[in-house]
């Protein structure tokens, strides 16, 4: 009985929900920096070449997994999206959460470019950590004007329309999927069982911009079984995980293989 008593709260807590966010970001980083990048070669051949080497069958097998990779990597959206709607609402200091966030989105920016690109410096797009920063602005004006009055709902629709016009001027991979999911968990944050069906409605919606989102709406199964504890915490190792795991994978694929 001791023991049983010790396990704690059953399912699955903030920090393992993230593990499963990494994890899918690893699968998809992988998948573009070693398999499309490096061995097929995505990046170095046009259209034409690359028509003609999807007539090989191997090669063709090998970009149809690639292609899974990538849909399994959008799935890491809805699980970053609902621990960023999550940490807001339980945070004491919001401003220290953007801060920081600001400092994981520049952190991430050269590992992102070497994983996705194979190059060190890429100004055409920025890392979706930018998306996340945005959203935690607008999550700050969401609560500053909360309630129902008509000047309230156009402050917030206006801040989504917004933010939806930075992450496309910026150029943020996957700002869109990001920004329509934080708004829709936001909205619907008071019932879990509503967020999670509004969750999978919004991937849908995203899904206008980008066929990868189609997947996406699987992973609330893993959300499903959130229990609100916080699991064991290291700030430093959280914040610090992501540009650490895609500088290790765009390494690995620039320079080991």
């Amino acid at each position: 009985m001791n023991n049983l008593a010790k396990r704690g709260p059953k399912g699955l807590s903030r920090q393992a929900i993230r593990i499963w966010g990494l994890l899918f970001i690893i699968i998809g980083a992988a998948g573009q920096a070693i398999l499309q990048n490096r061995m097929l070669g995505v990046t170095t051949h046009d259209y034409d070449a690359l028509s003609k080497l999807m007539e090989n069958k191997d090669y063709f097998a090998m970009a149809s997994v690639a292609l899974v990779l990538q849909f399994v990597q959008a799935s890491a959206i809805p699980v970053f999206a609902f621990l960023l709607v999550d940490g807001f609402l339980r945070t004491s200091d919001a401003i220290k959460y953007g801060a920081r966030l600001v400092g994981v989105a520049v952190l991430s920016e050269i590992p992102f470019n070497l994983a996705m690109t194979g190059k060190w410096l890429e100004l055409d797009n920025r890392n979706p950590v930018f998306a996340m920063v945005l959203g935690i602005v607008m999550l700050y004006i969401f609560r500053y004007y909360s309630g129902m009055k008509i000047k309230n709902i156009a402050i917030k629709v206006l801040t989504v329309c917004m933010a939806v016009v930075w992450v496309e001027m910026l150029r943020i991979v996957d700002g869109m999927g990001i920004i329509i999911m934080v708004t829709a968990l936001w909205a619907l944050r008071k019932n879990r069982s509503l967020q999670i069906f509004g969750g999978c409605a919004a991937m849908f919606l995203a899904s206008v911009f980008s066929p990868f989102y189609l997947l996406a709406p699987m992973v609330f199964f893993v959300i499903h079984f959130y229990n609100g504890e916080e699991g064991s915490d290291n700030k430093i190792v959280n914040y610090l995980a992501y540009p650490g795991l895609l500088l290790a994978i765009g390494l690995l694929a620039k320079y080991a293989i």
